[in-house]
C-alpha cells in the first residue's frame, strides 16, 4: 500500500524532472514529491461541510514548496477548486484549508496553533521539530514518510481516512 501511495504521488507530481539531482532525469525534485503528498492529504481527509467556492492550499516560509503546490490549482479537492497562495505572513492562516509551514517559520507554531484553535486547518510541516505544537502531519525523513497527530485532527474537525493512517510512519494520539 507504502508503494501505491507512492507511486501515486509520483504521478501527480506530473513527472517534473528534478532540477537538483542532475543528470537524473528518473527523479522527481523534492519539493515536488513533498506537494504531491500534501495533495494528497487534502483527498484522504474528510472536511466539515464548507460554504467556501474554493480550497486554499496555503505556505509560509517555503517559496519551494509554494511553486511546486502551484501545479495542483485549479484542481478539484473536497469537491472545490483548488487555490494556492504562499503567504508572506500570518495574516491570511485562516482562509487556509492546508497550510504547510516551512522551516523558517517553526518557531511561530504556538501563534498559529493559537490562531487556528477552532478552525478547520490541516497544518503540515517538514521541519524537524521535537514538539509539533499544533501541526497535523509531519513529512520526515528523505524518503518522505510522514506522521499524524489524531489529537490535532480532532481539535481540527478533521477526520483522516483509514488509507492515510495507514500509510503513515506513526499516528500519534494522547488516548
Amino acid at each position: 500500500m507504502r508503494i501505491f501511495f507512492l507511486l501515486f504521488s509520483i504521478w501527480l507530481a506530473g513527472g517534473v524532472l528534478a532540477d537538483s539531482w542532475g543528470d537524473r532525469p528518473d527523479r522527481v525534485a523534492e519539493a515536488d514529491m513533498k506537494a504531491a503528498y500534501i495533495y494528497n492529504f487534502g483527498a484522504f481527509m474528510e472536511w466539515p461541510e464548507s460554504n467556501r467556492i474554493s480550497f486554499n492550499i496555503c505556505t509560509l516560509g517555503d517559496d519551494k514548496i509554494g511553486r511546486s503546490l502551484k501545479r495542483y490549482e485549479g484542481k478539484l479537492l473536497s469537491n472545490r477548486r483548488v487555490v494556492v497562495a504562499r503567504l508572506n505572513s500570518m495574516a491570511a492562516i485562516s482562509d487556509c484549508q492546508i497550510l504547510f509551514v516551512g522551516e523558517n517559520e517553526v518557531p511561530n507554531l504556538g501563534r498559529i496553533a493559537n490562531e487556528l484553535s477552532q478552525q478547520s486547518v490541516l497544518t503540515v510541516t517538514d521541519a524537524p521539530i521535537l514538539s509539533q505544537v499544533g501541526v497535523v502531519i509531519t513529512l520526515v525523513g528523505q524518503r518522505l514518510a510522514f506522521e499524524v497527530n489524531l489529537d490535532y485532527c480532532k481539535r481540527a474537525n478533521l477526520k483522516p481516512q483509514s488509507n492515510l493512517l495507514r500509510l503513515a510512519k506513526s499516528v500519534r494520539k494522547s488516548d
